[in-house]
């Protein structure tokens, strides 16, 4: 087991460095960047990537540059569920069907969120929109992965964009 772990220690320590600068570059910063390599090396350690002995190197800097991809494509998506958020409520205010004020429409949304999707669900929505709180924040307190909190987002605004669209009709 002392082997394991030294070899571990000395492939960290020899390859950290290469991928932080890789990470960095792709995500322009450096806590994520550091938090990517940090994920890379802890499903080496898990056993969830395994590592050939004769290509490290290049499939780390792989691993490392896919996690990337894979952070930069949650956040864009993200970003444009917060701008359909955004347009839906400037939609709201020149649509005849709602006629309803901002506090009373955020009654509605919130009592769907609190009785029509499930609890953990309704949890990370309130975590995100109401306490601002980052998916990594989520992930964090509430031990899920960070695409487990991207997963309930998505699917819990997808299901209250379907409500309110129903309503229109």
């Amino acid at each position: 087991m002392q082997d394991k772990e030294q070899q571990f220690e000395r492939l960290f320590h020899s390859e950290y460095g290469r991928m932080y600068r890789a990470a960095h570059i792709l995500l322009g910063d450096a806590d994520e960047a550091k938090d990517a390599v940090q994920d890379v090396f802890a499903r080496l350690w898990d056993g969830s990537i395994m590592l050939r002995e004769e290509s490290q190197r290049t499939f780390l800097l792989t691993c490392v540059r896919n996690h990337c991809l894979n952070i930069i494509a949650q956040q864009q998506r993200h970003r444009e569920a917060e701008k359909r958020l955004a347009l839906a409520g400037t939609l709201a205010d020149t649509d005849p069907w709602l006629g309803k004020s901002d506090d009373e429409l955020t009654t509605m949304v919130r009592q769907y969120i609190d009785e029509r999707l499930t609890p953990q669900t309704a949890r990370v929505i309130r975590m995100h929109y109401d306490d601002d709180q980052s998916y990594k924040d989520i992930s964090g307190q509430l031990g899920i992965s960070l695409s487990a909190v991207n997963k309930h987002i998505v699917q819990g605004l997808r299901k209250l964009r379907h409500h309110l669209q129903n309503r229109k009709a």
